[in-house]
């Protein structure tokens, strides 16, 4: 230790020595007073935020934070979405190039490329003081914590896990009250979802993720997000028998396991795209129960499939679909089908092609089908989206671009015309 003398007439040391000068003692004492006065401020404070606080995240690694992180990098959308919703997105430095909720997210730069992994390079450089990750390799994570980057994998498999998680980032970011009540939140309108249908009679639901090959679907599994909430609003899951929270399944298993609801999860996809009306074209499904009574239902997967407090809104959704009679009078949840069985058409109107969708049919004819909903707004981005009988139209708010996309590819209509396969 290095000593430091002070000189004879330095106040400093008039001040602090108790044989020196008659303001030794007196002064001493008043810094001593400041001290001691101060430090329990400082104390209460840190404990009234909750720190230190320790959390083992869901590969099992345990991460103390002594104090709220001001520097995040949100390696999932729904990460994002969480930070943002418990008033911190203002310490986002980087995203994921799919979080795009709320439309604050859009604007967070830089937008990182996470598939097929994402570089460690590129997020030690932004400094970091938390990394939030939900299906990153252990690998990856492991040389982010070597870099003395805290980073949690936080990846809860249900709602309640999911509701928990939330609350547990409220606290480490020192927003506690608002975790808390986000996940409380949460809790309360699950528990009014589950009360409602109690004593309901309970259908069969088919929930498809992906039919990109439509003779081999990928369906739902008992476990997952969408698996547990089949079975929250309702429904029983034609296949939660998978073993695991999904699986490829066969179009004949499908038809012999007959579902009274079908739920197109992907619906939206930028690849591929399903309508009610293309599962109806699928050999041998117009033999089944959902098909022939017009209860094959288009959803936003995002409300699904997002670890984050918008999962009550899929709830809510989905219950509404499966037992629309026990939700009379509520106006229903974001994706209420209406009366006339075309979803997000007001009652007694029917759906035709609106914005650029015109001029794109025009240009596209029998190609583009014809609509089966009212256009809608995805609040995220400003886009807007309407199915048809062949594929998805979505007019780009960021360029004013109209665009199609179906089984046999993908066209825009841009000022010079129309881009994509030639039309049949």
């Amino acid at each position: 230790m290095r000593t430091v003398r002070l000189p004879k007439d330095s106040l400093l040391r008039k001040l602090l020595c108790p044989r020196e000068g008659p303001l030794a003692r007196t002064g001493l004492t008043l810094v001593l007073t400041i001290v001691l006065a101060v430090l329990p401020l400082h104390a209460a404070a840190a404990q009234e935020a909750g720190f230190p606080f320790t959390i083992t995240d869901d590969s099992g690694v345990k991460t103390t934070f002594t104090a709220p992180p001001k520097r995040i990098v949100s390696l999932s959308p729904g990460h994002t979405e969480t930070v943002f919703a418990l008033g911190a997105g203002d310490r986002l430095v980087a995203v994921d190039s799919f979080s795009n909720y709320p439309a604050e997210a859009e604007r967070v730069e830089p937008r990182l490329v996470t598939y097929p992994t994402v570089s460690v390079e590129t997020v030690v450089a932004l400094k970091p003081d938390l990394v939030l990750s939900l299906v990153e390799k252990d690998d990856v994570l492991s040389q982010l914590r070597q870099q003395n980057i805290p980073t949690l994998k936080l990846l809860p498999r249900d709602f309640d896990s999911t509701s928990r998680e939330i609350a547990d980032l409220g606290r480490i970011l020192g927003m506690p009250d608002r975790g808390n009540t986000l996940a409380s939140q949460m809790q309360a309108r699950k528990q009014r979802v589950m009360d409602s249908v109690a004593d309901a009679p309970r259908p069969t639901l088919f929930y498809e993720l992906d039919a990109s090959d439509p003779t081999r679907p990928f369906a739902a599994g008992p476990n997952g997000y969408y698996g547990q909430i089949a079975d929250l609003a309702g429904a029983v899951n034609i296949f939660n028998d998978l073993p695991s929270d999904f699986g490829q399944v066969s179009s004949e298993s499908v038809i012999s396991r007959n579902p009274q609801l079908i739920i197109l999860a992907d619906a939206y996809e930028p690849y591929s795209p399903q309508t009610p009306a293309l599962v109806a074209a699928r050999a041998g499904w117009d033999q089944i129960a959902a098909v022939q009574h017009g209860a094959v239902y288009a959803v936003q997967a995002d409300l699904f499939s997002r670890p984050t407090p918008r999962l009550a809104d899929g709830l809510e959704a989905l219950a509404y679909l499966v037992h629309p009679e026990r939700f009379v009078g509520s106006g229903g949840p974001l994706l209420a089908p209406s009366t006339t069985g075309f979803p997000f058409c007001p009652t007694a109107d029917t759906p035709t092609f609106s914005f650029g969708f015109a001029a794109l049919f025009d240009a596209l004819g029998t190609d583009m089908g014809d609509p089966t909903e009212c256009a809608h707004i995805d609040v995220a981005t400003g886009d807007t989206y309407q199915q048809t009988t062949k594929g998805l139209a979505v007019y780009h708010h960021a360029t004013n671009v109209p665009s199609f996309s179906s089984n046999l590819g993908q066209w825009q209509l841009t000022p010079d015309g129309l881009v994509g396969p030639p039309a049949r």
